[in-house]
């Protein structure tokens, strides 16, 4: 015989109804909660300022654009940085001056925009502004590094549309590069970093070849020199940086322009 299927009495039914309700209840309420507790962390973290001074805000970025009335977005290299920190670290914040024509302009990339005419720094963003004094004895070398920064930089250098004429010279041997070549050179040029004058004197005395592009830039000589493999220094606008660089650019002068 086929055995009788159990029912369940009525009087269990309602109970075992109400609990899954209150099941179901608590776990979605547990549910939404913490995800509406998420949320409101996630917006609080993307909608809270940074309520530090603009100049210090500025201070410790690491990736600034610096321009002037003839070159735009150069990028500052962080060892350059570092020295303009010693300045700026000294700054005290004053009310706006009376009169403030810039010379030079930059940005940091997330929106800190900063102007200086050598005499004050304006520190900006959207919402609010901030100026400050140099002090007339740090007006000289806040000029000059900032001028380094663009002028002796890898980044200008190798903006090859703004070349007007290239030429690259082995001891008495001398090569024009024609126009149509100027993006090749350009390609080889990259640095590592910045480092001191002493390595590299050292590397050009030992190396058998070392070779000096002449450039031409919006009406400027521009001298880079390769100072054996791995070093190059740049002359411009009165000042000179030393690079450690990659092989590139010797292996090209040397094997592509000369023929060695």
């Amino acid at each position: 015989m086929a055995r009788k299927k159990r029912k369940l009495k009525k009087g269990v039914i309602l109970p075992l109804c109400i609990l899954s309700f209150f099941i179901l209840y608590f776990a979605s309420f547990w549910y939404f909660s913490k995800l509406e507790k998420s949320n409101n962390v996630e917006v609080q973290t993307q909608t809270q300022e940074d309520d530090r001074p603009l100049l210090t805000q500025l201070r410790y970025k690491d990736k600034i654009y610096l321009s002037d009335d003839t070159v735009s977005n150069i990028r500052v290299e962080s060892e350059y940085w570092n020295e303009l920190d010693y300045i700026l670290a000294e700054l005290k914040e004053i009310r706006t001056p009376e009169s403030f024509n810039p010379i030079y302009t930059g940005n940091s990339d997330d929106g800190i925009k900063f102007s200086t005419d050598l005499n004050y720094l304006r520190v900006y963003t959207v919402s609010k502004e901030s100026y400050y004094k140099i002090p007339v004895d740090s007006q000289e070398e806040f000029n000059n590094v900032l001028k380094k920064s663009i002028y002796t930089s890898f980044g200008f250098v190798s903006q090859y549309k703004n070349w007007e004429s290239v030429n690259i010279t082995y001891g008495n041997k001398k090569k024009k590069i024609h126009k149509w070549k100027f993006d090749d050179l350009s390609y080889q040029m990259g640095s590592k970093r910045i480092v001191g004058k002493v390595q590299p004197e050292k590397s050009k005395e030992r190396s058998e070849y070392n070779f000096t592009i002449n450039l031409k830039i919006e009406g400027q000589d521009i001298v880079v020199e390769t100072m054996g493999e791995n070093y190059v220094k740049i002359n411009s606008h009165g000042l000179e940086s030393y690079y450690e660089v990659h092989n590139s650019l010797y292996d090209y002068i040397k094997n592509k322009i000369f023929k060695i």
